[in-house]
C-alpha cells in the first residue's frame, strides 16, 4: 500500500511544521536509511541557515514581498488575501518561464495546479534574513493584513495578550523597489542593488556562517562540491571549522548506506534466489574505494565536534543515534580498509540499525520488502544543499557584477 499524507485540521503554524518536515525528503541523500537526517539539516543549517532544498533562484525572495506589496496597495482584506496571493504566484510562472534562462522556475509544469508556492517555500528565508520584519510565520501575516497593509505595525507585548499598535514597517524598509513591468515582464536576473540589499540581509543575520563568508568573498563560478570550491576553503574561523567538520563527517559516514546496500543485494541473492552478482560486485568495489578514501585522511573520525555543535545550536540528538555514530567511528579505527566490507561486527550494526529504526520494515529482516527495494538507495555524500546554495550564489554575484 502507498504511504500518502492527509491534511487534518492544522493551525497555520502546525502546517509551517509540517511543511519544514517534508521539506527534508528534499535533500540530498534523504533516503536515509541509517537515520542521519537530523544531523546532516543541522550542518546544513549551521553552514547556511535560512535555506532549504526545495528552492531554486535568489530572486523569489523579492518577488514576493513585491507580490504582497501590490496587494497591499490594491488594499486587498486579510480574508481574501491568501487567494490573492496565490493567483498572484501562479501568474508569475508565465512571465518567469518565457525567459532565456528559465531554470528554476517554480510550478513551471504545475500552473495553476500548483500546490506548493513560492511564498511558502521562501517564507522561513525571508523571516530569517530579516526581510519580513515581524519574524512571524505567513498565515500570521495574513490574519494581520488589514492592519498591516494600513500602516498599523502589530507588535506582540509580553505583558498584554494583546497586540499594540506601531509604525514599524513589516518589509525591510530597505528593500528595493520592482523593476518597471513587474510582475507582468519578470526574469531572475538581480539589479546590482537587489544583490547588494541581499547581501547585507545575510551578512547581517548570518553573521559567522559559511554563507555570510561566501556572499562576501565567494565568485559566480563555485565549485560542485563545497569542499572543493577555493572561496569556501579560504573562510576563516567558526566558518571554516563548520565547513570541515560537515566535509569530515561527510565522507566518514558515506560508507553506512554501501555497507547496507551490500547487504540487501546478498540477502535477495539469498532469500529471493535473484541474481545480484553484478550489483554485490559494485558495492564492494565502491566499499573499498570509500574505505581507502576515508583511511587517507589520517586522522580517525572524532564525533566530539558533532556532540558539540548539537550544543552550540540548543539541539537535541537521540541517544541511540550518538551510541550508533560513535560505535561505527570505534570499529572503522580499528580495521584495515580492506576488511570494512566483510567486517562482521559492522554488518551487524548497520542490520541492527535497521531494525531499531523500522521495526517489522527492516528489508533485512521482512522478505516483501526486498522486493521493492533500489540498487543504491541512500547513498551518496550529503552536500548540506550547497546543489541550491551554489545556485544563490551565482545568481548573486553576477548581480553584484551588473
Amino acid at each position: 500500500m502507498q504511504a500518502t499524507l492527509t491534511w487534518l485540521d492544522l493551525t497555520t503554524s502546525d502546517r509551517d511544521k509540517m511543511r519544514r518536515v517534508l521539506d527534508l525528503f528534499n535533500e540530498s541523500g534523504t533516503i536515509d536509511e541509517m537515520g542521519l537526517g537530523s544531523l546532516r539539516s543541522m550542518l546544513s543549517d549551521t553552514l547556511f541557515p535560512g535555506t532549504s532544498y526545495t528552492q531554486t533562484r535568489l530572486r523569489y525572495l523579492l518577488f514576493i514581498p513585491w507580490l504582497y506589496r501590490l496587494l497591499e496597495y490594491r488594499r486587498v482584506r486579510a480574508g481574501e488575501v491568501q487567494q490573492a496571493a496565490r493567483q498572484a504566484e501562479v501568474e508569475l510562472i508565465g512571465p518567469l518561464h518565457r525567459n532565456a534562462d528559465n531554470t528554476g522556475v517554480i510550478g513551471q509544469m504545475a500552473r495553476a495546479a500548483l500546490k506548493r508556492l513560492p511564498s511558502s517555500v521562501y517564507w522561513g528565508t525571508l523571516t530569517q534574513w530579516g526581510i519580513f520584519l515581524p519574524q512571524q510565520n505567513q498565515g500570521w501575516y495574513h490574519s494581520h493584513f488589514d492592519a498591516l497593509a494600513n500602516g498599523r505595525g502589530i507588535v506582540g507585548r509580553a505583558d498584554d495578550p494583546g497586540v499594540i499598535w506601531s509604525q514599524q514597517p513589516h518589509w525591510h524598509p530597505r528593500l528595493p523597489k520592482p523593476p518597471e513591468g513587474f510582475p507582468w515582464q519578470a526574469s531572475f536576473a538581480l539589479t546590482h542593488d537587489e544583490a547588494d540589499f541581499l547581501r547585507g540581509r545575510v551578512e547581517e543575520r548570518c553573521a559567522g556562517t559559511l554563507l555570510a563568508w561566501l556572499v562576501r568573498n565567494g565568485s559566480d563560478s563555485p565549485a560542485t562540491a563545497v569542499w572543493d570550491d577555493p572561496d569556501a576553503l579560504r573562510a576563516m574561523g567558526r566558518a571554516r571549522e563548520d565547513l570541515e567538520l560537515a566535509r569530515r563527517f561527510s565522507l566518514h559516514v558515506e560508507g553506512m548506506p554501501l555497507i547496507y546496500n551490500l547487504l540487501v543485494a546478498e540477502r535477495r541473492r539469498e532469500v529471493l534466489e535473484s541474481d545480484e552478482a553484478e550489483t554485490i560486485d559494485k558495492f564492494r568495489a565502491d566499499l573499498a574505494e570509500w574505505a581507502n578514501r576515508e583511511a587517507a585522511e589520517g586522522a580517525s573520525f572524532d564525533p566530539k565536534g558533532l556532540w558539540e555543535l548539537v550544543v552550540r545550536r540548543d539541539g537535541h540528538l537521540p541517544y541511540p543515534q550518538r551510541v550508533f555514530i560513535e560505535s561505527w567511528s570505534r570499529r572503522l579505527a580499528e580495521l584495515a580498509p580492506d576488511r570494512v566490507a566483510d567486517d562482521r561486527w559492522l554488518r551487524t550494526l548497520i542490520a541492527e540499525r535497521e531494525w531499531r529504526l523500522k521495526g517489522v520494515r527492516a528489508r533485512l529482516r521482512n522478505q516483501n520488502r526486498l522486493l521493492d527495494w533500489a540498487p543504491g538507495v541512500g547513498v551518496g555524500r550529503m552536500d548540506f544543499r550547497w546543489s541550491r546554495v551554489r545556485r544563490f550564489l551565482i545568481d548573486l554575484h553576477q548581480g553584484l557584477a551588473a
